[in-house]
């Protein structure tokens, strides 16, 4: 009997102590002080909603909360209600840091919103190893003729005859039978056009040297 009771005894403590490291690990925040990728300093971010695309920058980042300035559309500040699920993209020192959070503040002083801090993120290295540059393909951007200036599975650079704003959702038709639908992250005008860089939707397969 006295066996018994030991064992029982020994077995709710490991059950206990197993729930307690659960309930810790679930409340815990992903921390950056312990990770090697950092946000840059005013850093770009891309927020999504479930119904719109909006372009703002970091402004700081603590382990309960990131704070943004306040999102912009189409050249136009948009309020987020409180309570919004969005998902982020922020740029940093060795990709691009992603994560889903809420948005739980609006600091209409300040003109910025507090996202809650990311219990998880993940990193998407903008570095490919598939990228190559100098490719001479003509391609076809939201209907504006173009030509490729580098290439990678995740997105392309490419020189426009026109114009693409930052933040557009536009189609890409590459001349190899792939189309896939894309984000303009980067758009800059010059007396020929725009550069432009784009993050594809879904990975393309980058066709090899002929």
């Amino acid at each position: 009997m006295q066996e018994l009771i030991t064992f029982l005894a020994s077995f709710a403590g490991v059950f206990a102590a197993g729930l307690l490291l659960a309930r810790l690990h679930a409340g815990r925040k992903f921390s950056f002080k312990r990770s090697k990728c950092q946000p840059t300093e005013n850093a770009k971010v891309r927020m999504k909603t479930s119904d719109a695309l909006y372009r703002c920058r970091l402004i700081s980042h603590s382990d309960t909360e990131w704070v943004f300035s306040a999102p912009m559309q189409r050249d136009m500040y948009v309020p987020i209600r409180v309570g919004e699920t969005v998902n982020c993209e922020v740029v940093g020192n060795e990709g691009l840091i992603i994560f889903q959070s809420q948005i739980i503040a609006r600091r209409a002083g300040e003109a910025a919103i507090v996202v809650a801090a990311p219990k998880a993120v993940s990193v998407e290295n903008r570095r490919d190893n598939d990228r190559r540059e100098g490719i001479p393909m003509d391609v076809v951007v939201g209907g504006k003729t173009g030509s490729v200036m580098d290439l990678s599975p995740g997105g392309a650079k490419v020189r426009i005859r026109g114009f693409e704003r930052e933040g557009n959702i536009v189609r890409i038709d590459l001349p190899f039978g792939e189309s896939r639908g894309a984000t303009v992250v980067d758009s800059k005008n010059d007396h020929e056009g725009s550069i432009i860089r784009l993050r594809f939707d879904e990975p393309i397969l980058v066709p090899t040297e002929s």
